[in-house]
Formats: C-alpha cells, sequence, structure tokens
C-alpha cells in the first residue's frame, strides 16, 4: 500500500508520541517494532485519525503494562486525554 506525504508524515508522528509515551517506556512486554507494525495495519485498515490510533495502541499493546507501572493511576493518553 501507498501513502501520501502527508499521512506518512502523521503515522510517524503517531508512532514517536507513543514510543515516547511513558506508557510505552514503563512497559517491557511489547517492542518498538510490535508498535510500527500495528500502526501500519491500521493506516493499511484505512485507519487515518491520530488520536484513534494513539487510543488503539494504549489499549490493545500497552495498557496492561501500564497499569502496572502505574499502579492504580489513571492512564493518560499522549494529548492529555484520558484513556477509554
Amino acid at each position: 500500500m501507498t501513502y501520501d506525504t502527508a499521512t506518512v508524515h502523521m503515522l510517524r508522528d503517531v508512532l514517536d508520541d507513543v514510543l515516547s509515551s511513558p506508557s510505552f517506556t514503563r512497559q517491557q512486554q511489547r517492542s518498538a517494532v510490535e508498535v510500527a507494525e500495528r500502526v501500519l495495519l491500521l493506516a493499511s485498515q484505512g485507519e487515518r485519525e491520530p488520536i484513534r490510533i494513539k487510543r488503539h495502541l494504549l489499549n490493545e499493546f500497552l495498557a496492561s503494562a501500564a497499569s502496572e507501572a502505574n499502579r492504580g493511576r489513571p492512564l493518560r493518553l499522549i494529548d492529555g486525554e484520558p484513556a477509554r
């Protein structure tokens, strides 16, 4: 699948945000490659909303690891919105 320049930049920004988030850096269950693969999978399925991609990544990959690291503190998305 090919992506236009704007989409590639958006996907890169999403990946950078997630990989630099405390939810990712505190966990040890998922690699950056796994997160990048999921970003590309979501894009290939037509997802183009950065916040929806971030929510999916945090809920699908990082929620359990982040919950353990936070020990009861609420998960926070990169943009400061509460996780759902």
